[in-house]
């Protein structure tokens, strides 16, 4: 039956070696469990996997919250026997959106699964960015929030922003030199001729209160504004929507200023310094005060500006400053101090000023990312830390290791490992139960750490099982920080009451004697781990000659 399978999605693996999704076909097991049959060479490319995952679960693959979600999609889909989607981030930002796809038998059992990943990273990334550059409406024509458009003496409309097309779904191609803009409601063109006879007269008219509709047909509220203005010797009326109907908050806004940039400057979230050619602060905008807690008065008093020598990036703000001067818009981070004292991280991106070719100063424009950097070390201390010990996780240590013989290589020195396994523990954990053997390891764990130096480390692989990394040590090294690992971990453990008498097996690999990558020494050791216990366990073994 397998044989007829396989011969049957031959050429459908070797058209899937062809595309550029990323292609699994997993074996459903009972349990139910899920292993690995197939994986493409796009697969094996992105993700950087191997053939070696092949006939291993999630659970060997991934840390062990990840490896949950990803088989609870599995089951839903195994279940179900109907497609499911899901999206997953990878830690370097990468995002996929994989679709599974159950593969029925005769019997009507799902036997396999078919995973399709795309690459979304790049969709993601662009629907998050900021509207293409504007000459008309200049540089912070890309950080409006609201809706804003040219209009022609005779009513059409010339240019739009992205905001404009987000909120009423019409792309600038659509109402381009269009009369009567479809997204007005009731319209009346005698009224309306009189209005652009007024406002192309001098007249401006801020904060009316219209409704329109949206190409969808769902009609919005906006506080509409109009101005005239000229550009390169032209009449245009520029027209800003501000969307009411979800946000609530035009009762808090405060009234729009007469030129028409600094509105945008004052109803950015992010914080805008201006500066003069001669790098002084000039003015701030009001998201100053709920960031970094300081009035627009105190900014514009202090000595000198908050950002100098508080720079994070390779690139001082001195230098940043003057290749802004020059034309060149830079980006950088920062880190500033709250008024009450507490750390603010800024994301810095620079925008020259220019007036007629020539730069006359620069906006600042501070996006605050204390709560998402925040949140990144977080996922980030997740993904390599083992959630009962503390310790380190598999992920991390064998990422350490192969740093380790890197450095090795390069010094031409030696290292260790430890294979560390509790003697009995099953026992222990069906007697007093999971409670008491999770407190267990954490004291397991805490003994082996109190025996490493800042140099070495120690990380849970699972169960009972701990590897520890030895920088530098030789055999004899190895050999003596074993037995003092040992003789602490035989000291009784006091747990629900009981004193319990606990020892340990370890096993010993030597980099390169005994492996010259991170999977020959982590067998070796292990090897020698069996051996141990296999002579009577409470001791150490080194690899056989």
């Amino acid at each position: 039956m397998k044989q007829k399978y396989e011969d049957s999605i031959h050429p459908f693996i070797t058209m899937m070696d062809r595309i550029s999704d990323i292609v699994f076909i997993l074996e459903v097991l009972p349990g139910p469990e899920f292993v690995y049959e197939f994986i493409n060479e796009q697969g094996k490319q992105v993700l950087g996997l191997n053939e070696t995952i092949l006939g291993k679960s999630f659970g060997d693959i991934y840390p062990q919250k990840r490896a949950d979600y990803i088989k609870n999609q599995y089951i839903k889909v195994m279940n179900s026997k109907n497609h499911t989607h899901f999206e997953l981030t990878g830690d370097d930002g990468w995002i996929g959106e994989t679709t599974l796809n159950p593969i029925i038998n005769v019997d009507n059992e799902v036997t396999h699964i078919l995973s399709i990943t795309r690459d979304i990273t790049e969709r993601k990334a662009l629907e998050s960015d900021l509207a293409k550059t504007s000459a008309e409406l200049g540089l912070v024509w890309d950080h409006a929030s609201d809706a804003i458009f040219f209009m022609n003496e005779d009513g059409s409309i010339y240019r739009v922003n992205r905001a404009f097309e987000e909120m009423l779904g019409y792309h600038e191609g659509e109402v381009q030199g269009v009369l009567i803009p479809p997204f007005f409601t009731a319209h009346n063109q005698e009224k309306h001729e009189a209005f652009l006879s007024k406002l192309f007269g001098g007249s401006a008219f801020e904060n009316m209160e219209r409704q329109r509709v949206r190409k969808d047909g769902r009609i919005i509220e906006v506080l509409a504004s109009y101005r005239p203005v000229q550009l390169n010797g032209r009449a245009y009326a520029i027209v800003m929507y501000k969307e009411v109907t979800q946000l609530k908050k035009a009762e808090r806004q405060a009234k729009e200023r007469e030129e028409r940039f600094k509105s945008l400057f004052d109803a950015n979230p992010d914080i805008i310094w201006a500066i003069n050619a001669h790098g002084q602060v000039e003015d701030v905008n009001a998201a100053a005060l709920d960031i970094l807690g300081y009035t627009r008065e105190e900014i514009l008093n202090m000595d000198h500006h908050l950002l100098t020598n508080h720079t994070d990036s390779h690139i001082s703000y001195e230098d940043a400053l003057k290749k802004t001067l020059e034309g060149e818009s830079v980006e950088y981070t920062a880190s500033l101090t709250h008024k009450t004292g507490k750390k603010v991280e800024l994301k810095i991106k620079t925008l020259p000023i220019s007036v007629n070719g020539e730069t006359i100063g620069i906006y600042e424009v501070g996006q605050d990312v204390t709560l998402r950097n925040r949140a990144q070390r977080a996922l980030k201390k997740m993904a390599f830390s083992d959630s009962l010990t503390g310790l380190p996780n598999r992920r991390y240590i064998t990422e350490k290791i192969d740093d380790t013989i890197a450095a090795a290589k390069k010094n031409q020195s030696k290292f260790a490992l430890l294979y560390i396994d509790m003697d009995h523990f099953k026992e222990i954990n069906d007697t007093f139960g999971h409670d008491a053997g999770d407190d267990l390891l954490k004291l397991f764990a805490n003994r082996i750490r109190h025996e490493l130096s800042d140099e070495e480390m120690v990380a849970r692989l699972g169960g009972d099982e701990f590897l520890v990394l030895l920088p530098g040590a030789c055999e004899d090294g190895a050999v003596q920080k074993a037995e003092q690992v040992l003789n602490s971990l035989r000291k009784p453990y006091r747990i629900s009451g009981h004193e319990l008498d606990v020892t340990s097996s370890v096993g010993i690999s030597i980099y390169p004697l005994h492996g010259k990558n991170k999977r020959e020494l982590i067998k070796e050791a292990d090897e020698a781990l069996y051996s141990a216990k296999d002579n009577g366990k409470n001791m150490f073994k080194l690899p056989e000659k």
